[in-house]
């Protein structure tokens, strides 16, 4: 590649060109002056050939392995279930590409911790992972008003995330969220959201959770055949934070005509309340200098925090940044949580982090 600056070309290979990848990674990087989409690669080749006609991609392939291995490749976008991001990311870097990988990071916490290792090996390459969206508008405010100690010390945090519809009829199409050999430790919004969180209040130190499977058969479309279901429909999870905090957490699928919001963040202190409405957008504090009466906390523009995934990954390689959401070592920890909450609802102990094994 041509020496850093704003005209280096950047090339990059896609595979697993689901949704998300749609609707945000090809275009945001086909906007970016000096990056070509090279190649992508689907799990058919009609699929492939299908996604390089819709955006001008000029090679498509079945083959995940022509992607990693192209000398005129760059870069690797890898869009695909949590299954395949440990084996795809690790090949990447090893074939010398830069990684940007889709959240939920891998399927367990050893193959996280294996992706970071591969990605502190030389020769070193940009290695991201898709940031959890939900609270970025609001990131930077948390973090002043936190930072500047205006709620003095936090003592509870209630996490939020829950669908209003009610469960599934037995038999209904199990999607790949929901099933184990896909998704791994990750259920519901549990590592998204405990993510964001990281990012306001650090990292938990002990968890106790409580999980429940309402669904527990779903048909199989590529099996056709009904499947037990492994993955919860409900998480409850309690932890101890290491900020000194105790937290309540709530993850649910079944919640039928669950109250609004159904999604938020509450921060308890000793001086004051934070608490973020995702679903309308609202970020509402009260202080107990002021009688405690919730206000809307107004965010000025240039504190707004927006998606730039795209270009904080080429901008990365391009030598300008570094990588702030996501990194490997970010995900690593969310994905330790994400399994610390599965043993623990399996076991019904409290589990300790992080993951000593």
């Amino acid at each position: 590649m041509a020496a850093n600056g704003e005209s280096e070309l950047v090339r990059v290979g896609i595979i697993g060109a689901g949704g998300n990848t749609k609707l945000r990674h090809i275009p945001n990087l086909q906007d970016i002056p000096g990056v070509q989409l090279a190649a992508v690669c689907n799990r058919s080749l009609a699929s492939s050939r299908a996604s390089a006609e819709a955006y001008g991609i000029p090679k498509a392939t079945d083959d995940w392995r022509a992607v990693v291995e192209d000398p005129d490749i760059d870069a690797v976008v890898i869009g695909t279930w949590p299954n395949m991001h440990a084996p795809l990311t690790i090949a990447a870097l090893e074939a010398g590409k830069h990684v940007l990988c889709e959240a939920r990071m891998a399927m367990n916490a050893a193959e996280a911790r294996a992706m970071l290792a591969a990605a502190r090996r030389p020769p070193r390459r940009v290695a991201q992972l898709v940031p959890s969206p939900f609270t970025l508008p609001w990131d930077a405010a948390v973090q002043d008003i936190l930072r500047e100690g205006i709620l003095g010390a936090l003592t509870y945090i209630s996490v939020r995330s829950v669908g209003r519809a009610f469960p599934d009829p037995p038999g209904a199409l199990m999607s790949w969220r929901q099933d184990a050999d896909l998704s791994g430790v990750n259920a519901l919004t549990l590592g998204i959201y405990y993510e964001a969180l990281q990012r306001w209040v650090g990292d938990a130190r002990r968890v106790m959770a409580m999980s429940k499977t309402v669904v527990g058969m779903r048909l199989h479309a590529e099996a056709c055949a009904l499947t037990g279901v492994r993955v919860p429909d409900h998480v409850d999870v309690l932890a101890e934070m290491a900020c000194g905090a105790q937290a309540h957490m709530v993850f649910s699928a079944v919640m039928g005509a669950a109250r609004e919001p159904t999604s938020e963040i509450w921060l308890h202190g000793t001086e004051g309340t934070l608490h973020l409405d995702v679903d309308d957008g609202v970020l509402s504090m009260a202080l107990k200098s002021e009688g405690g009466h919730m206000r809307q906390v107004e965010v000025p523009a240039e504190r707004r925090g927006f998606w730039r995934v795209e270009h904080e990954f080429v901008g990365a390689i391009r030598g300008q940044e570094k990588v702030k959401l996501t990194d490997f070592a970010t995900g690593v920890r969310y994905m330790e949580f994400s399994e610390a909450v599965a043993r623990s609802a399996a076991s019904g102990r409290a589990v300790a982090l992080p993951l000593l094994d």
